[in-house]
């Protein structure tokens, strides 16, 4: 016979077990309904497009979503594979970023120390700029891919010498540390650092540094005369019609954009960041951190990371465009979600989606778009969010649509929650109702934060704010 511990044990038991069952089967319909959401999105994205890209999507070591899409050479039918090579561009910069911290943290510079103090070649203009601020884009020096004899002469073999030479003597653009502005030429001067510190090819210090101890095996400088296994052709459209992609010497980009990769080996690559495999944690938060500028502002930018967010949860990411091509990865830390996006078109940006495909897989996704109404119309009129900021909400044909004084207007899609996305992108408007019934604007840029404006009053004369064009 049973003693009354044994039932309460045995009860207890049975109804764990029945709670652990029902909780398994939960999470388990939970992870279903996350992959067809995500392959939702993705086949959205690439449907009817000839050439394609690869996707993955992880959450922890979990793969949730590795997949292949239209086709990697047009010309011979061949289709796309998962395991597919792809120029990385502009991705290549954390690679780069990485390598200079590695040189950092063994004491063969530091943040702090000076180009002129690191090669006499390089006094003038440039001679007081940062190795912090090369990394973090707030040197001022001129963006090479907007100097047009740089830029008529990208079929050319050069080196970072010669790259340097475009833009070496030209005045800065600003005060160092002063503004944040992209520019390639920050990440060719760093490869050139690189190479003099360390005594060897970027190309060869990336591998034998970085991508032969973590394993990447399909990760190296990409070279137009070099046998890569599985590398896919770029394409190009161009008023219409599909065509192969314009050639550009890979020496060219240098460490701002010449890498070539897998969705897998970049999976590798987020593992080694989030477990600390390369560099100490304060030094790598640093990198993944928006950078202060002199007026104590802040930028959006680390260490070849953009800081952003994915749908208010807190994310590093970073894009890249080069003939071709298009990449963007998304790395969340809490939840631990990876996202990359590799496409062999330069018609096919990656961004929307591979912030979308994050917010899913974190749990939180983008609400969908909704059909505006005549709710919506209430917040029709003119804003003001900065002294020559002014934008104007307005109807046409049955939707919103946002304009900005001398540009062209953007669609604006209310998503039934009180948010309104411009141009099928993740800035949106919001709006409110003030103390004194005025109407206020706010813009939430997704990396630059909010502005804020409020509605002017309609000119005498015009039509009534929120039922036609103002």
């Amino acid at each position: 016979m049973k003693t009354l511990g044994v039932l309460l044990l045995t009860a207890m038991l049975v109804m764990t077990g029945t709670a652990g069952a029902k909780t398994g089967a939960e999470e388990g319909q939970r992870g279903t309904a996350t992959r067809e959401a995500l392959v939702r999105e993705v086949d959205a994205f690439f449907k009817d497009q000839q050439p394609g890209g690869v996707v993955l999507v992880t959450r922890g070591d979990e793969i949730l979503l590795r997949q292949a899409y239209g086709l990697a050479d047009i010309e011979n039918g061949v289709a796309m594979r998962p395991e597919a090579a792809m120029r990385l561009a502009s991705v290549s910069k954390q690679f780069t970023a990485v390598a200079m911290l590695q040189l950092v943290q063994a004491g063969k510079l530091s943040l702090g120390t000076t180009l002129g103090a690191l090669d006499p070649a390089l006094e003038g203009p440039m001679a007081k700029v940062t190795v912090q601020q090369l990394l973090t884009h707030t040197s001022g020096i001129r963006n090479i891919s907007g100097i047009p004899a740089s830029r008529a002469a990208r079929r050319e073999e050069t080196d970072t010498v010669g790259l340097i030479g475009y833009f070496k003597d030209l005045p800065l653009e600003f005060a160092p540390g002063t503004r944040f502005r992209y520019s390639n030429s920050n990440y060719i001067v760093l490869t050139h650092l690189i190479q003099r510190v360390s005594g060897q090819s970027y190309a060869d210090y990336m591998q034998q540094a970085i991508f032969r101890p973590l394993g990447m095996r399909h990760t190296r400088y990409d070279d137009h005369l070099a046998v890569i296994a599985g590398r896919a052709h770029g394409y190009r459209r161009v008023q219409g019609e599909l065509q192969n992609a314009d050639f550009i010497s890979m020496s060219q980009p240098q460490g701002a954009g010449g890498l070539i990769s897998t969705v897998d080996d970049l999976a590798i690559w987020h593992r080694a960041l989030r477990d600390g495999t390369f560099l100490p944690g304060p030094l790598l938060a640093q990198a993944m951190a928006k950078t202060v500028l002199a007026d104590g502002t802040a930028s959006p930018y680390g260490f070849g990371w953009i800081v952003g967010q994915a749908n208010g949860v807190h994310d590093v990411e970073h894009g890249g465009f080069i003939n071709g091509f298009n990449s963007y990865v998304v790395r969340l830390k809490a939840p631990d979600v990876f996202v990359t996006v590799l496409t062999n078109a330069e018609f096919l940006d990656p961004t929307t989606l591979a912030v979308r495909l994050a917010a899913i897989a974190a749990g939180n996704a983008y609400a969908p778009s909704v059909a505006a109404g005549e709710r919506d119309k209430a917040w029709l009129g003119r804003y003001r969010l900065g002294k020559d900021d002014v934008r104007v909400l307005s109807w046409a044909d049955g939707k919103l649509q946002l304009l900005r004084e001398g540009e062209d207007p953007v669609v604006v899609s209310p998503d039934g929650e009180g948010r309104y996305y411009l141009d099928a992108g993740l800035d949106y408007l919001s709006f409110a109702t003030a103390d004194d019934g005025q109407a206020v604007m706010m813009l939430h840029d997704r990396l630059m934060g909010e502005t804020v404006g409020r509605r002017e009053p309609a000119a005498a004369g015009a039509p009534a704010t929120g039922s036609a064009v103002p």
